[in-house]
């Protein structure tokens, strides 16, 4: 059977306690994976913590937080990810993920594994950051 560009995928779920962009971040090391993407996450967080565009420093909101939206790449190579959080009174925040959200009672992921790519990150001096690189996957030429 050709498996070459089929896309599998996994379903984690995350206990009280655990930093989400650690822990996704050690799951994509531990599993090798060479390319993915988020297609859903659901959850809540008792500590959220968010880079907010342009920003020099990282934001901490108060109180527990539903998670609505997490979306973007994974690789053992690195991950870069996307919140949006909604508090007690349905005020939304969105911003990059970072260390320090914690999760409260669950997080459920889903991840699209992209068997014939792999994510690479290499430093672009134009944005001053880590940014993608996307190469065929040998395993599958």
């Amino acid at each position: 059977m050709d498996i070459r560009g089929a896309i599998a995928t996994s379903a984690i779920r995350l206990a009280p306690g655990t930093d989400l962009r650690r822990e996704l971040q050690a799951i994509a090391q531990q599993k090798r994976i060479g390319a993915a993407i988020l297609l859903g996450a659901v959850g809540s967080l008792s500590q959220v913590c968010l880079r907010f565009a342009d920003a020099a420093v990282h934001t901490k909101l108060p109180g527990k937080h539903e998670i609505l939206t997490l979306s973007g790449t994974v690789a053992e190579a690195g991950i870069h990810v996307h919140m949006t959080v909604a508090d007690a009174q349905g005020n939304c925040k969105g911003g990059h993920l970072v260390e320090g959200c914690e999760v409260y009672t669950t997080v459920e992921l889903v991840l699209a594994l992209l068997p014939a790519v792999r994510f690479q990150r290499e430093f672009d001096a134009s944005t001053g950051f880590k940014e993608l690189l996307i190469a065929p996957d040998s395993e599958f030429l």
